[in-house]
């Protein structure tokens, strides 16, 4: 399927043309620039909803993002990512590239969280699935609910207080 997408992206000439949007980040000693090319998906949904059964598809496009330290001058890392999808029918380049970058915020606050701070790609209670993963959710909610921007710093304030951790199971939050 993708490389359906990269071709029908090269035939309709996005490698010759400017991105369609372009943001340029500053933070964390670094900078990122990010290219969105997109183009409705036209008669490539349609092959990609007989052959591959996906429904919906609307528009398809690249992602160039760059990185580089702010001391230096050139780009030391370059990633390029196709996308496709569906949902929204007048959807702006804008709008696809804060919605990409919203994927990765989530990413970021859940995901990563938990593998860093609670170790879970290394632990074997993964394997547990839903409800283990559903308990570090609630706890990493709660500690960002009293106000703890890292997350180990919240657990190790409840480990000194266990009586405080406990009290917040029947404290009602809304």
């Amino acid at each position: 399927m993708q490389t359906a997408v990269t071709l029908w992206l090269r035939e309709m000439g996005v490698d010759e043309q400017s991105a369609h949007v372009v943001q340029v980040c500053e933070g964390h000693g670094r900078l990122e620039r990010r290219e969105l090319w997109l183009v409705e998906s036209g008669e490539l949904g349609e092959y990609l909803e007989q052959e591959y059964d996906w429904p919906g598809l609307r528009w398809c496009g690249r992602v160039r993002r760059r990185r580089r330290k702010l001391s230096r001058p050139e780009w030391e890392e370059e990633e390029v990512l196709w996308v496709a999808g569906g949902a929204l029918p007048h959807l702006t380049a804008e709008q696809a590239l804060e919605g990409l970058r919203g994927h990765w915020e989530i990413e970021n606050r859940v995901f990563w969280v938990r593998d860093v701070s609670g170790n879970e790609d290394r632990l074997h209670g993964r394997a547990i699935g839903l409800g283990l993963s559903g308990l570090r959710n609630v706890v990493i909610n709660l500690l960002r609910w009293l106000g703890y921007r890292y997350i180990p710093d919240g657990w190790r304030a409840m480990a000194a207080r266990p009586d405080r951790g406990l009290a917040l199971l029947t404290t009602k939050l809304c």
